[in-house]
């Protein structure tokens, strides 16, 4: 990938491999700041992170903020904005998709915040533009996979880059 065009055009290609394998239907033309990706047949509404460092890190990046101005500000984001409207929770990586519901997901955060390690991404971390950051709980895959709705295997895999 070149650029940030190259990095939307991957993850969009990803998000309807996803939606293929799970039968959902894929919002088009999503804005920044979208609460879910998808519907399912049911009518639920699903947002999915693209989680592809995981599989090193064994933890899940559970953005809850971003900031455009070197963290003079940060505006909700990821979950604390997904939490209040959608249903569930999904986390890819090429191993697996996990699927949790975001009612489990929000009530076990709230019992365990004071416990969880608070992150902060990099310069240049997807693309990012100079000051644009992300904050984030790190919660470890042993932890979520205790959450889990379902655990499959992925078939989603990441282009590999040089």
């Amino acid at each position: 990938m070149n650029n940030i065009e190259d990095f939307i055009v991957d993850e969009s290609r990803h998000e309807r491999a996803l939606a293929k394998t799970m039968h959902w239907d894929y919002i088009e033309d999503q804005q920044k700041g979208s609460c879910y990706d998808f519907i399912a047949p049911d009518g639920a509404k699903i947002e999915a992170k693209f989680d592809w460092d995981s599989i090193k890190t064994r933890n899940h990046y559970l953005e809850f903020a971003q900031t455009s101005d070197n963290g003079k500000t940060w505006v909700p984001s990821g979950f604390a904005l997904s939490a209040e409207e959608a249903d569930y929770w999904v986390i890819v990586n090429e191993d697996w998709i996990r699927i949790l519901r975001i009612e489990v997901l929000r009530n076990w955060l709230a019992e365990e915040v004071s416990t969880l390690s608070i992150t902060q991404t990099r310069a240049g971390v997807n693309y990012n533009q100079p000051g644009q950051y992300s904050k984030a709980y790190l919660i470890p895959f042993e932890t979520i996979d205790q959450l889990c709705l379902s655990k499959q295997r992925s078939t989603i895999a990441r282009k590999k880059t040089n």
